[in-house]
């Protein structure tokens, strides 16, 4: 190989390698720009996280307010059950005197008749 075949070769080598090199700074460039924007997608959905575990947290509260309301009003309840129990019975024992005034007052009705026919 004579000198210039030599210089011809190496030169063109040297072209690809540069052309090689441009590529790679091209690459190396596009991996940065990609890595870029996967970093700042990740601060987003680490932000989202974030948000969503202050919301479970939020709601978590809301639930154990929600679990006492329910126990008040199951107290509630079983006091208005009482309180329906005890006016069912009262209206039952009412029943119970007027249906005795209303025989008594037959009765008393009847008396009087009898009374009035034996003057």
């Amino acid at each position: 190989m004579s000198d210039e075949e030599f210089k011809s070769f190496v030169r063109k080598e040297l072209s690809d390698i540069r052309r090689d090199m441009a590529q790679m700074q091209q690459m190396t460039a596009d991996l940065i720009r990609i890595v870029g924007n996967t970093n700042g997608m990740l601060e987003e959905v680490q932000q989202d996280v974030n948000v969503m575990k202050q919301d479970i947290g939020v709601m978590k509260r809301d639930i154990d307010v929600m679990k006492q309301d329910i126990d008040v009003m199951k107290q509630d309840i079983n006091v208005i059950k009482q309180d329906q129990k005890r006016m069912s019975d009262t209206q039952e024992e009412r029943g119970r005197v007027l249906e005795m005034l209303s025989y008594r007052s037959l009765a008393h009705d009847a008396d009087i008749r009898d009374l009035r026919r034996a003057e």
